[in-house]
C-alpha cells in the first residue's frame, strides 16, 4: 500500500530497489522456499511443494481442494472440527521440529503478528497513518472518524499489553496459519505461505487462526452462519486451553487474546489504507463495510484485557462480549 502511495519514491526508484532486493540473501520468498523444503520432510503439516524461485517470486505446485475459509462458509457448523484439525496438524512444528529448523535457518520474523503490529501502528509515522485510514473508502466521514478513534484506543491499550507476549526463542510457529492459507481435500489439510519464526509457544498460530476465523464470521451474509462460526471458534479455543497445564494457562491464554486483537487491528488497518481502486477481495470489502463493528470489537476486547479477569474466565468474558454486544451492531 505504501509503495502505491509513493512512500518509496517514483516507479523508477521502486524498480531499482526491487532489482537489488531480489538478489539479497535474506529475500523473504527465498526463506519461504527454504521453509517449505524443510516442512516437506515432516509428517505434518502437509505443505505445498515449492517448484521454482524466479525473479523473486516463489512458484509452488497447486494445493489440492478448497480453502478452509471456503469450507467454513459453506458448512459453518463444522468450524470447531476444522480448527481442531488445523491445530493438531501444527503440533509437530510447535513441539520441536520447528525449533530444530530455525536454529540453522533465517526466520521470517517480520511476518509475525507482533512485528507487523509494531511496524504498522507503533512506529514514528503511526499517528499520521491511523489518521488517514479510510480516506479513500466509501465510509461516511463521521463513521470513519469513529473508527479511527476506536482503533487509536485499541492500539494504545495493546502497546501497554505487549508484556503479555512472552520472550521468543523457545518454539517454532508456522506463522501464517489462517483459514485462507489452508486447503482441504479428502480429509487432508495442505498449508501454504509459511512464515516460520521463533515464539515462546504456539500462541501466535492459535491467535492468527482465531483472529481470521472471526473476521470470516463477520463477512457472512447470514447472522446464523456468523454465530455458528463464532461459536465454533470459541469451542475449539476452549478445548485447546483445557489441555494446557493449569500453571501455564493464564499467561498463554492472555497472550493469545492480545495477539488476536493485534492481528485484527492490523488487518482492519490494512484494508482501510487501500488506495482508491485497489482490488480488494469480496470478503475484504465486506469487512471494510463493517469497519465500525470490527473497530468496536477491538476497542472493547482490548479494554477487557487490561482488566482483572484471567484464565478461562477471561475467555468466557471476551466471547460473551463478541456474541452478545459487538455482533448486535450488525
Amino acid at each position: 500500500m505504501s509503495i502505491l502511495r509513493g512512500a518509496k519514491g517514483t516507479w523508477d526508484d521502486v524498480r531499482e530497489a526491487q532489482r537489488a532486493h531480489v538478489q539479497s540473501i535474506d529475500l523473504l520468498t527465498r526463506r519461504q522456499h527454504q521453509a517449505l523444503d524443510a516442512l516437506q520432510t515432516l509428517s505434518r503439516p502437509r505443505v505445498c511443494e515449492p517448484v521454482e524461485l524466479l525473479g523473486g517470486v516463489l512458484f509452488t505446485a497447486p494445493a489440492p481442494g478448497r480453502t478452509v475459509a471456503e469450507e467454513m462458509a459453506d458448512r459453518p457448523w463444522d468450524t470447531a472440527a476444522l480448527l481442531d484439525a488445523i491445530l493438531l496438524s501444527l503440533t509437530t512444528v510447535h513441539t520441536g521440529d520447528g525449533a530444530r529448523y530455525l536454529r540453522q535457518a533465517w526466520p521470517l520474523t517480520e511476518r509475525s503478528i507482533l512485528d507487523v503490529f509494531r511496524t504498522q501502528l507503533a512506529g514514528p509515522a503511526a499517528a499520521r497513518y491511523i489518521a488517514d485510514l479510510g480516506r479513500d473508502s466509501l465510509i461516511p466521514e463521521g463513521e470513519r472518524l469513529d473508527v479511527i478513534a476506536r482503533v487509536e484506543t485499541a492500539v494504545r491499550r495493546l502497546l501497554r499489553l505487549t508484556e503479555a507476549i512472552r520472550p521468543r526463542q523457545r518454539a517454532g510457529v508456522f506463522g501464517d496459519a489462517q483459514p485462507g492459507n489452508i486447503f482441504l481435500s479428502d480429509h487432508r489439510l495442505t498449508f501454504i505461505n509459511p512464515a516460520l519464526h521463533w515464539a515462546a509457544g504456539p500462541e501466535p498460530d492459535v491467535a492468527k487462526l482465531i483472529s481470521r476465523t472471526f473476521l470470516l464470521a463477520l463477512a457472512q451474509p447470514s447472522r446464523g452462519d456468523e454465530r455458528r462460526i463464532t461459536q465454533g471458534a470459541v469451542a475449539a479455543l476452549g478445548r485447546y486451553f483445557q489441555a494446557v497445564p493449569a500453571f501455564e494457562r493464564v499467561a498463554r491464554l492472555r497472550e493469545v487474546m492480545v495477539l488476536w486483537v493485534m492481528d485484527t487491528v492490523s488487518t482492519l488497518a490494512t484494508y482501510l489504507s487501500a488506495p482508491a481502486g485497489f482490488p480488494l477481495s469480496d470478503a475484504q470489502m465486506v469487512i471494510l463495510s463493517q469497519a465500525r463493528r470490527v473497530a468496536t470489537l477491538t476497542e472493547r476486547v482490548s479494554g477487557l484485557l487490561i482488566g482483572s479477569s484471567s484464565g478461562l474466565d477471561l475467555l468466557e468474558t471476551v466471547f460473551h462480549e463478541v456474541e452478545h454486544t459487538v455482533l448486535d451492531l450488525r
